[in-house]
């Protein structure tokens, strides 16, 4: 049978993706502790292998063999990251390519028509209900909380500088940007989640019919400790915001700007490939993504404190 290549090329591919999905499975079940998870992640795997065979059937017909199946090296990373990290820090990851699964299936006639897409979509509310994303999900707020420090800190610092500011007034500019984009991220987060307590309390109480409801109701603990909450952001936006100022702050005065530019892209990229656990995208292009849009952003404010130091020059 003559099948063009791009079609043997999308059969391979969800051939490929299927296998790993089942094999990701398997050293997930052999991870778990938990007999009901264990029993999630072996019925996952045996439904991806049912996938994988619908593809391998669709490659025979076309004459096409596949060779030895081998993981792929998101399969092993996320194989690494589960056993030392916890499953939990992985699940988010995992979700987000089943649901990438059932949308690349949906545009595809013969994986629509087997229902494969239903069945990813399946997957992807599995996994939500193990419970085990947790630390996923938190690891995911620290990624983001750190992310807002540094875009927030190298914007403020090199529109400063491209006003022509003083080394001074830079460092300056720095340490109030840390301190007060901390607090405000810690004063928004404690609102956030006092406000969450109060309305679910506040649910209770009506249900309940009570004047005083209990605040150790699982609705209520749901919405998570006001304090720690605030803290956790305070500290994770200064981390952040410490990338792009310690360069400006420590090295020569010919090298802080491009030392403060340097560590930044650097801390953007490895927040991107942090990020990639999340989005089901490749690392690399999280990573570059995050980059480009981290110095875009900083070369606008740039510009713009350049153009108003000229106003204000003239």
């Amino acid at each position: 049978m003559n099948v063009p290549s791009t079609e043997l090329s999308r059969l391979v591919r969800n051939f490929r993706a299927e296998q790993d999905s089942a094999a990701l499975y398997d050293a997930l079940a052999e991870l778990e502790g938990d007999p009901r998870r264990k029993g999630v992640y072996r019925q996952l795997a045996l439904s991806e292998r049912r996938h994988a065979a619908f593809w391998e059937e669709q490659l025979a017909a076309a004459g096409r063999v596949m060779p030895r199946f081998h993981p792929s090296a998101r399969t092993r990373l996320l194989t690494f990251l589960a056993r030392h990290f916890g499953i939990g820090f992985i699940v988010p990851n995992v979700i987000a390519r089943e649901m990438k699964d059932r949308d690349d299936y949906t545009g595809q006639a013969d994986a629509r028509g087997a229902g494969l897409a239903e069945e990813e979509q399946a997957h992807a509310s599995a996994l939500r209900v193990t419970g085990g994303s947790t630390l996923g999900g938190n690891l995911r707020a620290a990624v983001l909380g750190a992310n807002d420090g540094v875009s927030s800190n190298f914007c403020l610092i090199m529109g400063v500088a491209g006003g022509g500011a003083s080394a001074s007034t830079v460092v300056l500019t720095g340490v109030a940007g840390l301190i007060g984009g901390a607090c405000s991220m810690a004063l928004g987060e404690w609102v956030s989640v006092t406000n969450a307590r109060e309305l679910a309390l506040s649910q209770v109480e009506r249900e309940m019919g009570t004047l005083q409801p209990d605040s150790s109701h699982a609705s209520v603990l749901a919405a998570g400790d006001a304090t720690s909450a605030a803290v956790s952001s305070f500290l994770l936006f200064a981390l952040g915001a410490l990338v792009p100022l310690l360069p400006v702050g420590l090295l020569p005065g010919s090298l802080r700007i491009a030392g403060s530019i340097v560590a930044s892209v650097a801390a953007l990229f490895v927040l991107g490939l942090a990020t990639s656990l999340f989005n089901a995208r490749s690392a690399v292009f999280s990573g570059l993504r995050q980059v480009a849009f981290g110095a875009a952003a900083a070369a606008i404010t740039y510009l713009a404190g350049r153009a108003f130091g000229v106003l204000v020059g003239g």
